[in-house]
Parts: C-alpha cells; sequence; structure tokens
C-alpha cells in the first residue's frame, strides 16, 4: 500500500489496514483525523478505520478535511475534495462488503463496486452513511443519521433514508448565516449584566 502523507495532518490512533499492496492513499494538507472517545464532544464510538480492498483501489483526500471515527473502506475510489467535514461515526464505502448470491457471499469477484466523489466544502452530519456510486456537490449538508445512496447535487441541504434533497442552499446563504452570527450579542457580556 502506498501512502502520501502530507504535512502538517493529525492522525489519533487511526487504523490503517488494506488486503492488496499496491493500492493508494494520499492526504492533502491539514487533514484530522479524531479517534478518541472524547475529541468530539459529540462522541465518537471507534477509531477512525481506513482500508483498501482490491489492488488498484485508491482514496485520495483533499486539504483541510476532518473525520471523527469515521469508517472508510474502498475497493475502487473515493476522491474527497477540500475542507470536508465528516461527522462522528460515519461510513464511507464504494462497494457492497459481500455478494448478494447466499452461495457466493465471499466471492470478491462478485462483489460490486462504484466510486464514490464528495466534492469541495460538504459537511455529513453525525452516524451518516455513504454508499457505492456516489457523488455529492460542492457545499451540500448531509443530515444526521442519513443513508446516501444517490447523487446529491452542488448547494443542497440533504437528509433521510434514504437521504433526499430537501432544500437548495441559495449562493450568499452561507455567508449571510456567518454574518448574523457575527452580531449575535456577546455571551459574556450578557453575563455580566445579570
Amino acid at each position: 500500500m502506498e501512502f502520501g502523507l502530507v504535512k502538517n495532518c493529525t492522525f489519533g490512533d487511526v487504523r490503517f489496514s488494506t488486503r492488496r499492496s499496491v493500492s493508494t492513499i494520499v492526504f492533502g494538507d491539514g487533514c484530522i483525523f479524531r479517534s478518541d472517545l472524547d475529541s468530539n464532544l459529540i462522541g465518537v464510538a471507534h477509531p477512525c478505520i481506513i482500508s483498501t480492498h482490491s489492488p488498484n483501489a485508491e482514496i485520495q483526500v483533499g486539504n483541510g478535511c476532518g473525520f471523527s471515527g469515521t469508517s472508510i473502506g474502498i475497493k475502487e475510489s473515493l476522491i474527497v475534495g477540500n475542507n470536508v467535514q465528516v461527522g462522528a461515526n460515519s461510513c464511507i464505502t464504494d462497494f457492497d462488503w459481500h455478494a448478494t448470491d447466499p452461495a457466493d457471499r465471499d466471492n470478491p469477484d462478485l462483489i460490486l463496486s462504484r466510486a464514490v466523489v464528495i466534492e469541495d466544502n460538504v459537511w455529513l452530519g453525525l452516524n451518516c452513511v455513504v454508499l457505492k456510486g456516489v457523488r455529492i456537490g460542492k457545499n451540500s449538508i448531509i443530515g444526521a443519521g442519513s443513508i446516501v445512496t444517490r447523487d446529491i447535487p452542488p448547494d443542497s441541504i440533504a437528509a433521510g433514508n434514504p437521504c433526499r434533497v430537501l432544500k437548495a442552499l441559495e449562493h450568499g446563504s452561507l455567508s449571510a448565516a456567518k454574518d448574523s452570527a457575527s452580531s449575535l450579542p456577546d455571551l459574556r457580556q450578557v453575563r455580566e449584566l445579570s
């Protein structure tokens, strides 16, 4: 397995495993993998686990991404853009893990896979599952506990099982939300007045 670990990444007790020695895993600059139980205030159920399951498996993660107790299992390809945040205990996989025929469940040649792409600035809420063949468009937000089985367009808020688009993010709505948050009163000043 070939690793391309770029500077300034934090790997807290990440478990790397592979079944194929020629697969590739590349991380961009400044990625953080949180695995300790108290490393994320919402709770991390297990360490981050990253595994490849075929000789040509490829995992590419962009700059500034964050993962908390995330499981990643890839047989074909996972491409993650820049500034992607993956909530606690989420799972990303591009294959079925077992064949559908009960007589051949463990036959690796019968296990279906399709690449997964998660574009820039996506936020996956906690306990999300992203399954094979999915593309999540840039700036999209996936609600907690969602099972993503089909593509999500850019600039969307989506949630559910199966995950579906609930509404489109309007251009500038993210910056407008930041502006309104900065106009809220400082809680320290409020406490001093009471």
